[in-house]
């Protein structure tokens, strides 16, 4: 297990806990990014911290220095669908063929909501969503299966994996259209 000193936990509870100002936060970035006797485990577990304490209280500094609130989400979606167009027929998706941005993103009911989904001619329909609720919040992966309509809702499958995870999720929506591409 990746163990954290209790150097760096004090720095990330000074970070979680104190009013920083714009600039301190930015000084932290940097430091973290260039501190030669931190661990990786480390490094990244300050560098989330920071990102996220960032994007609550100053969201344009934090999208110049980090990227958008979606790059992560948009770039794992992006490798899994370079994988998934090469390996199934994508040509009878009653949907759009691309990673598409969630309405739940988009009515700013969710933080960050991307999909990649596939629905066939019989209404059956799976999706993987990478969603973040808040800022605040871990993001994670969702995988759901159904067929659509409002007599089929209390069949859905529905599965969720923490981003880490993202191989397990990858595998379980491969086996969903592997049953629903004909």
């Amino acid at each position: 297990m990746n163990s954290i000193s209790s150097k760096v936990s004090k720095v990330i509870n000074i970070i979680e806990t104190k009013d920083l100002s714009k600039k301190e936060l930015i000084n932290y970035f940097n430091n973290i990014n260039n501190y030669p006797s931190i661990s990786e485990n480390e490094r990244e577990r300050l560098i989330e911290v920071v990102e996220k304490k960032m994007r609550v209280n100053f969201p344009n500094t934090a999208k110049k220095i980090l990227g958008g609130k979606s790059s992560k989400a948009r770039e794992l979606l992006d490798n899994f669908f370079s994988k998934l167009i090469v390996d199934f027929d994508w040509s009878k998706n009653k949907v759009g063929t691309r990673v598409k941005a969630g309405g739940s993103m988009i009515s700013g009911k969710e933080y960050v909501c991307w999909y990649i989904s596939y629905k066939n001619e019989k209404g059956y329909s799976t999706g993987l969503h990478y969603r973040q609720l808040t800022p605040k919040t871990d993001p994670y992966l969702e995988i759901d299966f159904r067929k659509v309509g409002k007599h089929f809702e209390n069949e859905k499958k529905l599965n969720k994996f923490p981003v880490e995870l993202k191989d397990d999720a990858f595998s379980l929506f491969k086996e969903y259209l592997i049953q629903i591409i004909n």
